[in-house]
């Protein structure tokens, strides 16, 4: 390069420098004015960052480019996730929220590689790293407080989907519906969106609440009203079916309290709701005839006056569980489950609506089905009184000498089998502790309890009951399958 070019150059970047200084300068107010009250927070163990910054990312960092250098740091980081080296994600998050305590991308990614993407040759999870991703969480939530997005995270992606713990969902969930949002561009505030409020309608309905399951779903519609008619033509998430949405699952709801418990008020609200939902016709032909055939239901047991309700009726779980050792660290769960076999359904109070089970005894030979499939049993292998650490501030680091695995396995024509091998990772699965605890069970809050599942035996598990296994304090107010055995390090190994 010759000396001409070579000061040109230097001129242009000199002139890049103050121009991106200058910018800065105009986006920091910005930022301000968008998070006022909020505060970055972030461990006070600095030593987790596990990397030394360069020379001139802390140079960047004094004279504002913090931001630019986050930025930079998570393109890079989302090189590593292409490339599968999840390992190497997590220290650059640590230096992005360091760097950038709102970028909320980075919070919810981070929490999510470390719930879901460190995986055995089995793809089964480190279920260890659970509590840095709700610590991590936590700090994006304390330097965030004022808008919905983590507060929804925490609660659906982890407490829900990941760890089943369905009471500190509902307890995020409310505080997501709580906030706002912002426009990033612009900094200016805007809705947030619909189906947050829906899924704290889900999240009560999931433990049972059923008063105030209906009143959120009220909510959650006139929130809707409230978008559609402010963004008449603008709105990006919401349009006329979003309220076909809230309608359809309001009316399920008061039908299946109904069906389930007997509640004669739920039905004929039910009804009124299904039947606002049937008059849009979009391409709701067999809504509308469930609909009719529903209130036919209602109109003859209000007549009649017989009392009903589809989980008054017990049914036997005939909960078995054998666990057997093929090889060294390789266990054989199976068992049987007595849920639920086709015969439970006829003359179930819900089969005014489904009519599952006269289609089925319509079907042929090759497609009339014997049970109901869709029930799963939840298996857990841990340390002889192993709990999960309370984390306060986020931190990574590993008690590489713990060990706790759990996964659910699929139940088939009333039986479940599933071999767990545990022998080909030994920093998953170091099994250094002298003693372990098996644990299997079932429950009806499991978000894989589908609805035709709890149709027959509650939401609470109400109709569940068996000789050896019943279990009413794991999920207090509801009834579970609980099957548990003490372990030897000597019998797995």
């Amino acid at each position: 390069m010759g000396e001409g070019k070579r000061r040109l150059l230097i001129v242009l970047t000199i002139a890049m420098f103050i121009a991106m200084v200058a910018a800065q300068s105009l986006v920091d107010p910005m930022q301000v004015a968008i998070r006022k009250g909020e505060k970055s927070v972030s461990s006070s163990d600095n030593s987790e960052l596990m990397v030394q910054l360069p020379g001139q990312f802390v140079l960047a960092s004094a004279v504002g480019f913090k931001e630019v250098i986050a930025g930079a740091l998570w393109v890079r980081a989302d090189t590593f996730f292409h490339e599968g080296e999840y390992q190497a994600i997590v220290p650059i998050v640590r230096l992005v929220t360091w760097l950038d305590p709102h970028n909320i991308d980075v919070f919810t990614t981070g929490a999510w590689h470390l719930d879901y993407n460190f995986v055995d040759e089995n793809q089964l999870s480190d279920k260890r790293y659970i509590p840095a991703s709700v610590a991590l969480l936590k700090e994006g939530i304390a330097n965030n407080p004022n808008i919905w997005d983590l507060y929804f995270e925490l609660a659906w992606t982890h407490y829900n989907k990941k760890i089943g713990d369905q009471q500190q969902a509902l307890y995020w969930m409310k505080k997501a519906c709580e906030h706002d949002g912002y426009d990033v561009n612009s900094g200016k505030k805007v809705d947030r969106p619909e189906f947050v409020d829906r899924m704290l309608a889900h999240q009560y309905e999931k433990i049972g609440d059923f008063d105030n399951a209906v009143k959120q779903w009220y909510k959650a519609r006139k929130r809707v009203e409230h978008i559609l008619k402010k963004n008449v033509h603008t709105s990006e998430y919401v349009d006329a079916s979003s309220l076909d949405v809230c309608d359809r699952n309001l009316a399920l709801l008061l039908l299946r309290m109904a069906w389930r418990y007997g509640d004669m008020d739920a039905y004929k609200q039910g009804i009124d709701v299904a039947m606002r939902v049937g008059k849009h016709d979009r391409g709701m032909s067999q809504w509308k005839q469930a609909t009719l055939a529903a209130k036919k239901d209602y109109e003859q047991r209000l007549a009649s006056g017989k009392p009903f309700g589809d989980v008054r009726k017990p049914i036997d779980a005939g909960f078995q569980v054998s666990v057997k050792r093929l090889s060294p660290k390789v266990l054989l769960i199976s068992g049987k489950l007595n849920l639920v076999p086709t015969s439970e359904y006829q003359n179930l109070a819900s089969e005014c609506f489904t009519n599952w089970f006269a289609e089925n005894q319509k079907a042929d030979a090759n497609n009339k089905v014997a049970w109901r499939d869709g029930s799963r049993v939840s298996w857990m292998l841990a340390d002889y009184g192993y709990k999960t650490p309370d984390l306060k501030t986020f931190n990574w680091k590993l008690d590489n000498n713990s060990m706790v695995v759990w996964d659910s396995i699929y139940v088939q024509g009333g039986s479940f089998s599933s071999k767990i091998d545990l022998s080909k990772n030994p920093d998953f699965y170091p099994f250094k502790a002298k003693k372990y605890t098996l644990t299997v069970w079932v429950s009806p809050q499991q978000p894989s309890s589908p609805d035709f599942i709890q149709d027959r035996i509650g939401w609470k598990g109400e109709a569940l009951t068996d000789k050896n296994y019943l279990d009413t304090k794991m999920l207090p107010g509801s009834r579970c399958l609980k099957w548990e055995k003490t372990i030897t390090r000597e019998q797995l190994l």
